[in-house]
């Protein structure tokens, strides 16, 4: 399993976390959910798993009669988005480059809505890693501070719980496929798994205590929610026969990023097939701790 636990209990409650609303006029967007359901992502303005917005609308339509859950997308500038050129060097780069007067929480909310008509809300910008995720060869994660990471993804990563390294850095368990280093942990040390790329999801329970966690790639119709394939789509492999990891090439300069031209066909027969699956997985997650009223 790519992740140590799919769910776990917290040592406090996500509800009692502060986090600012996308234009700022609300300091405490998550003290109302208490005693409500919450799923949480990560989210940039563009990027390769960009489509899955259109997904969670489907889901937030579902659930639009009930008034304890609720979706939130929490923006990050932690990835690059590979093939948004514009977007590349994170929102806030983009609002100043262009000399915006917007919040990277508007930019990321009005591009939502413009390309994939979304209603949910959406927050402030957040550090959710100690370091920025790059395609780079030399890249190792958690090697280096770069950045203080925000306390919604201290405490739903499980950073709270690793050991730290000698350059006072929780250990990192994850594995990136495209760098020429790999950060070993000792097997004594307790290590934690960091975002791994826009859009991982985290399904709140009513207490705030009790989390559940998805792959990024979960709901894009390719993966389950730990990131295993599913066993009817087709991946591109290596001549050495392993995974393909390259960025997809999306989509071209002056191109609306949309679904349809993500990918290929996108979503293709067997993706929907996936996407039908998931949405009814995460849905059964979502009743069960509706369900639940402690």
């Amino acid at each position: 399993m790519p992740y140590n636990e799919f769910e776990k209990i917290l040592p406090i409650s996500i509800y009692d976390v502060q986090l600012k609303s996308a234009d700022g006029s609300n300091s405490d967007l998550l003290s109302k959910q208490k005693g409500k359901v919450t799923l949480i992502f990560n989210v940039a303005a563009g990027c390769g798993n960009i489509p899955q917005h259109s997904i969670l609308e489907e889901l937030s339509q579902r659930y639009k009669n009930e008034q304890d859950f609720k979706i939130l997308a929490v923006v990050v500038d932690d990835f690059t988005c590979h093939g948004y050129p514009e977007f590349q060097d994170g929102i806030q780069s983009y609002i100043e480059a262009n000399e915006l007067n917007s919040t990277p929480g508007q930019i990321a909310k009005e591009y939502a809505v413009k390309h994939f008509g979304v209603s949910y809300e959406f927050s402030e910008l957040t550090n959710g890693r100690y370091d920025k995720h790059r395609y780079d060869p030399s890249f190792v994660p958690g090697l280096v501070k770069e950045q203080e990471q925000h306390a919604l993804w201290h405490y739903l990563t499980g950073a709270y719980a690793a050991d730290l390294n000698d350059n006072g850095l929780p250990f990192h368990d994850e594995e990136v496929p495209w760098s020429d280093h790999k950060l070993i942990n000792p097997d004594d040390k307790k290590s934690f798994p960091p975002l791994r790329g826009n859009f991982e999801k985290f399904l709140i329970d009513r207490t705030g205590t009790r989390v559940k966690r998805y792959a990024n790639g979960f709901l894009l119709g390719e993966r389950d929610y730990i990131g295993a394939t599913f066993p009817w789509v087709s991946e591109k492999y290596q001549p050495n026969n392993k995974r393909d990891w390259n960025p997809v090439n999306t989509p071209q300069e002056n191109q609306e990023p949309t679904p349809s031209n993500q990918k290929t066909s996108w979503p293709t027969k067997e993706q929907r097939k996936g996407i039908e699956m998931s949405l009814d997985l995460i849905s059964e997650d979502i009743d069960h701790y509706l369900s639940n009223r402690q």
